[in-house]
């Protein structure tokens, strides 16, 4: 792994990674076996993403499913050091960059939101950011359920794209439905979601919530989703201005979620062309910092990395009051 990149029987030296001093008398961790999350947070097998897989091994007791042991895993320092490595991801292949980034922002007092990136089969993209709802003890739950079933999503056959997306939509938000009733202090817990999967020049997506999907193009900012909130429907009707948004109590009250008895997500597809700019962002951006001014810095010169932090920084300098992650992907020629 790298020194600074230690999958968690690393971390812990608890000596049941295969052929590890303790595995005669414990056994082999779960962690340590198995492809479903491999490469996740950049570790073999669940090393770095251990608390989304069930039976592991940790202070001394063996634990269950994430449901059954969030608590000991947000206490976990392993837990905590991986979610501040990982704050930021900056990936490049052939022909695309892509610039991930997750900041608590200046106000709450946990990080809700969660991001993910993957390559499937065929060279697929998928991208993904969530925003978890419910406060601190629910929310970041909900939308790490949601990132582990993303991370774990078999490969997509071609022509069932936006199928499956909401497929797992729908399922994703029945087990956040379940789990919330099963567990009276998660009730009420949530998620918003915005997927894309990048194949051969189109983007086709999922979104649910008021995550929200844009393209730059020609230094133009092309909203490709539509908030599902109440905002959205009072600026259309003309009772609030976009320049309100941000200090209106309506940009919290969403349509959808998941984990609120989803029946059809919204899914689409556009063709994205050489040299566009692919966003997803949560609304700690996009509610705080003005379309013009996203516009204005993912269109500059400087480097996607140099872009996004600029684009957190606008986000702090008008308050910071929510969350804020940010997936930017700059597409350099299309094969």
């Amino acid at each position: 792994m790298g020194s600074e990149k230690f999958n968690c029987w690393e971390y812990m030296r608890c000596g049941r990674e295969p052929g590890g001093p303790n595995v005669d008398e414990k056994g082999v961790c779960p962690a340590a076996t198995g492809e479903t999350f491999s490469g996740i947070n950049k570790g073999e097998k669940g090393g770095r993403i251990c608390w989304l897989v069930a039976g592991t091994f940790c202070g001394g007791v063996t634990q269950g499913s994430f449901a059954e042991k969030k608590d000991s895993c947000r206490e976990c320092a392993f837990y905590r050091q991986v979610q501040a490595e990982e704050a930021e991801t900056k990936l490049s292949f052939d022909s695309i960059d892509i610039v991930a980034t997750s900041h608590i922002g200046l106000v709450r007092i946990a990080n809700e939101d969660r991001y993910l990136i993957r390559q499937l089969d065929n060279g697929t993209l998928l991208l993904a950011v969530a925003d978890g709802l419910g406060g601190h003890e629910a929310g970041d739950y909900a939308a790490e359920i949601l990132r582990g079933r993303l991370a774990a999503m078999p490969p997509v056959p071609v022509g069932r794209e936006q199928e499956l997306l909401a497929r797992l939509a729908v399922e994703t938000d029945r087990i956040i439905l379940q789990l919330a009733a099963d567990k009276p202090e998660l009730e009420g817990m949530g998620t918003t979601l915005l997927c894309v999967l990048l194949r051969d020049g189109t983007a086709h997506w999922v979104h649910v919530g008021d995550s929200r999907f844009s393209i730059v193009r020609d230094r133009k900012l092309l909203q490709i989703t539509r908030d599902q909130n109440l905002a959205r429907f009072l600026v259309e009707e003309g009772e609030i201005t976009r320049e309100e948004v941000p200090d209106h109590y309506s940009r919290h009250v969403l349509d959808q979620a998941l984990g609120s008895a989803l029946e059809e997500p919204e899914t689409g597809k556009v063709t994205v062309q050489a040299h566009d700019l692919l966003l997803l962002s949560t609304d700690g951006l996009h509610n705080q910092v003005a379309e013009e001014t996203i516009a204005s810095v993912l269109s500059t010169e400087a480097g996607l990395a140099a872009k996004v932090d600029l684009l957190v920084r606008s986000a702090l300098d008008v308050g910071g009051k929510d969350n804020i992650t940010i997936v930017a992907v700059q597409l350099r020629d299309l094969h």
